[in-house]
């Protein structure tokens, strides 16, 4: 009971910090391509999903194709949706002027009230082809179907090079940013086929509606000097992660989380920098939670999109993520999204459209959004929910957490570990032993992951605890008391059926056997 109440009191706080509600469905405009089959239907099932009028459903003839040219592009997309824009009044349109990068407010068109969303539907080419051949490094005229109309209001864009985001890191959510006057924000529905893509659309709904609950997932590359940069993205996201309540774990390995390793209830992922999906998430047992968001950074994460087992972005919807994110092209690392302001930005409540480009600093690049961009999974605020059935445990960690902000890591940890025991809940150990080894706590986490499997009768529940376990004695300097664990749980039968089981032998033989 006293659980409950805490939790409604922070609710309450959270609640009365939002501020007024900024209706984008409203402000949406879907685009689709009538020669791709099903792109129509799928934009008219979205439309209805949000509630946006069929008047701002847009078909616009384009090549069936990934990519278009720079010619295609201009003929079939830009200056075909520029005209609608003015012509239903969407955008007032001031004499032109002359466009020089980077685009300051003079240079993009004033936006009435009307679209500041475009939806991409699948069928929407998402590449622009390169005309120049061996351009000059950042003078590349390839770019990203969708960042280029994110500048859409921008009189005359230029074809190469990128272009600094007004936008980028700034605090206020799009529509009050003075810096995004005139810009667009632009998400793709877009993946390895139709049933994908409404899969995406529904997840977004659902998560809005019962709430986010889970574990992130952060992969290290462990990279270095001019790499470091994206190291430190993730680091601090998966203190954000924490902060917020948020259980994490950090692979901490040079490669990636290693084949069948359990990842239970993961609705984040963040990692780097292999160009073809493998490891855990490739497993075939690995499925993300409803509503996942999950992206794995890559030069050509987004090379291809519609694909179940190419590049990043196509994998990782299919395995049930509902927005991901990529790169069509090489976008530098410097210039493709920054995790750290996306998952600042996410927890302080924007949409999945409005962290991504918050958090992406050059703009007519590389970049794209898959998803929804309406989707809002923490819009009501971190610690709102109570959590229904299997989420209830999670919930009550993130209020635990929440409520004890600011004191010392053991008082924390103290009181998740009683209410845990009040509980009998094995699942808040072992989310207790991820907190603990989160904070370098490892002879804790060995600990706490040994009571949840002793208190535990669930076999996969018994194995994750034990892989788990082992892979903390690793850490701890402990391979022979890893090794020994690892050979036990070879030699019983209670878990030759286990889905897991190969990760055993897996982390086994990278202990050298």
């Amino acid at each position: 009971m006293k659980a409950a109440v805490f939790l409604l009191l922070l609710m309450a706080a959270h609640v009365a910090a939002q501020s007024p509600e900024w209706d984008a469905a409203a402000e949406t405009a879907v685009v689709f391509n009538p020669d791709f089959p099903g792109s129509a239907d799928l934009a008219a099932y979205y439309a209805e999903k949000r509630g946006i009028p069929k008047e701002r459903i847009i078909g616009l003839s384009c090549p069936k194709t990934d990519s278009m040219s720079r010619a295609e592009f201009e003929e079939k997309l830009r200056q075909p949706l520029l005209k609608i824009f003015q012509d239903k009044g969407w955008w007032n349109v001031p004499p032109p002027l002359t466009g020089t990068p980077p685009p300051e407010k003079d240079d993009l068109l004033e936006v009435k009230t009307g679209v500041r969303v475009l939806a991409l539907m699948r069928g929407v080419p998402f590449q622009i082809r390169r005309a120049v051949e061996n351009p000059k490094q950042s003078q590349e005229d390839e770019a990203s179907v969708d960042s280029e109309l994110t500048v859409l209001g921008l009189n005359k864009p230029p074809t190469s090079g990128g272009l600094r985001n007004p936008w980028f890191d700034q605090p206020a959510r799009f529509h009050r940013a003075k810096q995004a006057a005139g810009l667009l924000l632009v998400g793709r529905l877009d993946g390895p086929d139709d049933a994908v893509v409404r899969r995406m659309i529904d997840d977004a709904l659902d998560a809005e509606q019962n709430g986010l609950f889970g574990r992130a997932v952060i992969d290290l590359a462990q990279k270095s000097e001019a790499y470091k940069q994206g190291e430190d993205w993730l680091l601090q996201s998966a203190a954000a992660f924490e902060k917020a309540g948020i259980p994490v774990f950090i692979d901490r390995e040079p490669s990636l989380v290693g084949d069948f390793w359990p990842l239970p209830d993961t609705i984040l992922y963040f990692g780097w920098y292999t160009g073809q999906i493998s490891g855990a998430l490739s497993s075939p047992t690995f499925k993300f939670k409803r509503g996942a968001i999950a992206c794995h950074l890559h030069s050509f994460s987004a090379g291809v999109i519609r694909t179940h087992d190419q590049a990043w972005v196509g994998p990782l919807l299919s395995k049930g993520a509902a927005a991901s994110f990529g790169n069509v092209f090489e976008p530098f690392l410097s210039l493709t999204m920054h995790f750290d302001v996306f998952n600042k930005r996410l927890l302080e409540g924007f949409t999945v459209s409005e962290a991504a480009w918050n958090a992406t600093p050059a703009l007519s690049w590389m970049n794209v959004v898959l998803g929804d961009p309406l989707y809002r999974p923490f819009g009501r605020g971190i610690g709102t929910k109570l959590g229904q059935g299997a989420d209830r445990d999670y919930a009550l960690y993130q209020g635990m957490v929440l409520r004890h902000a600011g004191e010392t890591e053991a008082h924390v940890k103290a009181a998740l570990t009683e209410l845990a025991e009040k509980r009998e809940s094995t699942k808040l150990l072992e989310l207790t032993a991820l907190l603990s080894a989160l904070q370098f706590k490892l002879p804790e986490a060995i600990d706490l992951l040994e009571h949840a499997a002793f208190a535990t009768r669930e076999v996969a529940d018994i194995l994750r605890m034990q892989l788990y376990r082992a892979e903390m004695m690793r850490r701890a300097g402990k391979p022979d008391a890893a090794r020994q664990l690892l050979r036990e749980v070879l030699k019983d039968d209670a878990y030759k059926n286990q889905p897991a089981l190969p990760a055993v032998e897996f982390l086994l033989k990278a202990l050298g056997g």
